[in-house]
């Protein structure tokens, strides 16, 4: 009886063991051990754009908010490959002299223009970034039309993109410097980071 009771017991481990060996068998068979998460494909790094493959150009009208006076500018690669554009551009306004007008600038914020920190542009051939380049009205009417503007932008290798562009609005509807001298609310011009789409560069306000 005992040894009958031995024989039992031993028929059953031999199958139990002789199953999660199959289990096992049949994991492997079907799938293979299991693989780790592989991490995302990195994005291709993108050269910084030469100066050289850069164009300025006015963008489409903008819509001015309650007070606001706007010009919306891109720049175009019109290289062979991708390139990237980041940071604020430098903005002079000039008058129809060709002298500089004495305005005040500052970087984003304020009622019109986006204050988010610049962010890196990707530019396929052909496609732009775009600046807006906006101030408050003149509430004492205009002093000097500005009717021109040049944009510096830092680039490959250490050079800089420098384009000229007219500015194509004049009298009470462009970037005019007002009459109520150098304190005048309407003498800031704010500019925006370099962005991906018009949308992008207003405020969010």
């Amino acid at each position: 009886m005992r040894r009958s009771m031995t024989a039992v017991v031993a028929a059953v481990l031999v199958a139990l063991i002789a199953g999660g060996c199959g289990s096992g068998d049949g994991i492997a068979h079907h799938g293979g051990p299991a693989q780790a998460a592989r991490p995302a494909r990195a994005e291709a790094v993108v050269a910084e754009c030469a100066a050289r493959e850069l164009a300025l150009r006015p963008g489409t009208f903008v819509v001015p908010m309650t007070g606001e006076h706007a010009v919306m500018y891109a720049l175009t690669n019109r290289g062979a490959v991708a390139c990237a554009l980041s940071g604020y551009p430098k903005v002079v306004l000039y008058g129809a002299g060709g002298a500089a007008l004495p305005f005040r600038y500052a970087r984003g914020g304020g009622t019109y223009v986006t204050s988010r920190k610049p962010m890196t542009v990707a530019l396929a051939h052909g496609a732009s970034a775009y600046v807006l380049v906006a101030k408050y009205r003149c509430d004492l009417g205009a002093a000097r039309d500005a009717t021109a503007i040049r944009l510096t932008l830092p680039t490959a290798r250490g050079a800089a993109f420098a384009g000229r562009e007219a500015v194509a609005i004049a009298g009470a509807g462009g970037l005019a410097y007002c009459r109520g001298g150098p304190h005048d609310p309407g003498q800031v011009i704010v500019v925006s980071p370099v962005e991906p789409t018009q949308r992008a560069t207003r405020s969010l306000r």
